[in-house]
């Protein structure tokens, strides 16, 4: 369903493309200190007491029921939920973005976004913190504290200034048991804001589920956005949102809709609807409204308390977006506009990205139409997202991959017994040039 409440017919969704949420899989939380840690922009300054809750990804569009996700709770666990409440960047009032119709006349100046945080080169595993639960997807991993991530080289910064984090591919396992990995959460959280991903290279391969996402406190009601995600062996991204009930995609701002979209709003400035003729001139500005997104829809409710978490996902159409293909190309960039207008998802492989973009200006204004859009006209994005944290983390089999493992004709045997050879790992590392959030 959309706004006006016409049925919206979605195409059916691959189990292999059906995103659960790493959040809603586990019911016990951790809780940790972590000291301060002193920087510059590019190592944050932070106090923080971690709490930990996890969350899941549903891998079929079976429904569950609202008491059961409420026993599993999230995906991959509320990202070091760190509680630094000091930490949180609540600029969304000085984001000059308001859907309120007061104002108005003031809302059609281009956004113009600087640098906040940076994760980068030798500091940037200073802004994170190492979670060392058990993976609430289920997922057949161990994540290592940072001692041990560091010391078993797992986790360390190449001799080209990349982060990587890698999946143990050393030692033998048994069959059916858990490998060591790296999952991490930034200190610091973000209400709002455009947060860059620069990535070289990911983890890929049969049974393998990397993802960058953010995630509020208290999930789902503080809400998820996967910006980076998939599993096995898959050559398209996937982007999806987590929510509590409530919250849907606006199927109008597909490229199929975007015509109509247009001619709605040329009609509300003929019949003299200033005020929408307003909002229109508003939005086109921040890069948002009659421009469509041009993924594909493969679910449009967001609520993870239904349909085994499946969220609302959208693929991105790139066959170089994700996995081997994404690495083959020399990676890219995705970037993450979170506001009061809602989330917005650009991909721009290595070879395109914007030059405002490559000098730390951004202007998504002039990206043209992002990969994937979730407009706050049916989820708005101050009722559904808490302050978000950053979380990259590498598991393998689980509530998603493991169930989507048999469906890939290229993954011989079962995922357990992937599992146990480490040579099927050699290709599951992340290395990052950067995560940059601007405000």
């Amino acid at each position: 369903m959309h706004a006006s409440g016409t049925a919206v017919v979605l195409p059916v969704a691959n189990p292999a493309e059906v995103s659960t949420s790493r959040e809603a899989s586990a019911t016990k939380a951790k809780s940790s200190t972590t000291t301060s840690t002193t920087s510059t922009r590019r190592t944050l300054t932070t106090t923080l007491t971690t709490t930990t809750t996890p969350k899941s990804k549903p891998t079929t569009t079976t429904t569950t029921s609202s008491a059961d996700v409420a026993e599993s709770s999230p995906k991959h666990g509320n990202g070091n939920n760190n509680n630094g409440d000091n930490n949180n960047n609540n600029n969304d009032d000085n984001n000059n973005n308001n859907n309120d119709d007061n104002g108005d006349d003031n809302q059609t100046n281009v956004r113009t976004y600087k640098v906040q945080d940076q994760y980068q080169g030798d500091n940037f595993f200073d802004g994170f913190g190492f979670d060392d639960f058990a993976d609430p997807t289920h997922g057949n991993v161990n994540y290592l504290k940072q001692s041990d991530a560091f010391s078993r080289g797992l986790a360390f910064v190449d001799g080209d200034g990349n982060a990587v984090m890698k999946v143990d591919n050393t030692n033998t396992i048994a069959t059916g048991g858990n490998r060591d990995s790296v999952r991490i959460s930034s200190k610091n959280s973000y209400t709002s804001g455009l947060i860059v991903l620069d990535v070289a290279s990911m983890p890929f391969g049969c049974g393998v589920w990397p993802a960058f996402w953010t995630v509020g406190d208290n999930w789902p009601n503080g809400g998820e956005i996967d910006i980076l995600e998939g599993v096995g062996n898959s050559n398209n991204a996937q982007y999806t949102l987590h929510t509590a009930p409530g919250c849907q995609l606006d199927t109008t701002f597909t490229k199929v809709s975007t015509r109509k979209h247009r001619r709605r709003s040329i009609v509300h400035s003929m019949i003299g609807n200033d005020r929408e003729a307003k909002r229109v001139a508003r939005d086109n500005a921040n890069g948002f409204s009659a421009m469509a997104f041009t993924g594909t829809i493969l679910t449009s409710n967001c609520d993870a308390t239904i349909n085994s978490n499946t969220g609302c996902g959208i693929k991105d159409p790139n066959p170089h977006s994700y996995g081997s293909a994404l690495n083959g190309k020399g990676g890219g960039v995705f970037a993450t506009l979170l506001d009061s207008n809602g989330v917005a998802v650009w991909f721009f492989p290595r070879d395109s990205i914007p030059d405002d973009l490559s000098s730390q200006s951004p202007q998504p204004s002039t990206w043209g139409s992002p990969k994937a859009f979730w407009s706050s006209s049916t989820c708005p994005t101050k009722s559904f997202f808490g302050a978000q944290r950053i979380v990259i983390n590498t598991t393998l089999c689980g509530d998603w991959a493991g169930s989507a493992y048999s469906s890939d004709p290229t993954c011989p045997g079962t995922c357990a017994e992937r599992v146990a050879d480490p040579s099927n790992f050699d290709t599951a590392q992340w290395k990052i040039r950067s995560v940059t959030v601007y405000q």
